[in-house]
């Protein structure tokens, strides 16, 4: 009796001994590109839609987890990803030069993602974008800004290589950058976040931080402050509660 169990344990050791080495050799006798593979995966998951659409002149926006970018280029198009096509899906349409970009989300349970973006290409050198996101970041390159008003909660928002006319970009968490030149009376503000501003001129600054620290070139200030950098021919208001300001 203690003979045969002491061969079945050797049997089991055996087979465990022999899957073990199956196992490796498959391994490493298997040309796996697990990057390509991953790859694949994520665009399995992650589709990238793209569509030209009609010249338009004025966007609104209502997304929720979905980052924006609009940039200017030779078309008139939108690009976007979706993490769960099945939970979350994007609604665009054209009507009297003035785009629409909503975003419906089914489950109340969804969990933003870094793959959710949406991309706006315009022919035009200006629009005015009017908009509200939850958790999404904001980014505008190479376009003139006219007459436009848009917040997030969470999100960042980046301007760059652009002109503001008369707009006010609002968040209430994230950062807000900006490197461009300005016109009329314009607002950059965020609760938490902070505000950094480069390459501006002939404009006249007041700057606010609650609890933050002011820079303006060499200077290092508190509070608010106000200043005129060249000419007085536009306004710009830096609003921010704990985060810095810093002005180039």
């Amino acid at each position: 009796m203690k003979k045969g169990f002491i061969i079945v344990i050797i049997l089991v050791l055996v087979c465990i001994a022999g899957g073990s080495f199956l196992a490796i050799h498959l391994i490493t006798n298997t040309n796996i590109d697990i990057d390509k593979v991953s790859e694949e995966i994520s665009i399995a998951k992650e589709p990238l839609n793209h569509e030209g659409i009609e010249n338009f002149t004025s966007v609104n926006l209502d997304l929720i987890s979905m980052d924006v970018k609009v940039e200017k280029s030779s078309e008139n198009a939108i690009s976007y990803r979706l993490q769960d096509a099945k939970k979350q899906k994007l609604e665009y349409s054209v009507q009297n030069g003035v785009l629409t970009v909503k975003e419906i989300v089914s489950d109340k349970h969804f969990v933003s993602h870094d793959d959710n973006e949406v991309i706006i290409y315009t022919t035009n050198d200006s629009l005015s974008v009017n908009g509200n996101l939850v958790a999404g970041d904001v980014e505008i390159q190479n376009l003139t800004v006219n007459d436009s008003r848009v917040t997030s909660v969470s999100g960042d928002i980046s301007i760059e290589n652009s002109n503001l006319n008369n707009s006010t970009f609002v968040t209430t968490s994230g950062d807000i950058e900006f490197d461009g030149q300005l016109t009329g009376d314009n607002v950059l503000e965020t609760t938490s976040g902070d505000l950094s501003v480069e390459n501006i001129h002939n404009v006249s600054v007041t700057a606010s931080s609650v609890s933050g620290d002011i820079e303006i070139g060499e200077e290092e200030l508190t509070g608010s402050v106000t200043r005129v950098l060249g000419t007085n021919s536009a306004t710009l208001t830096l609003n921010t509660t704990s985060g810095d300001i810093e002005i180039n």
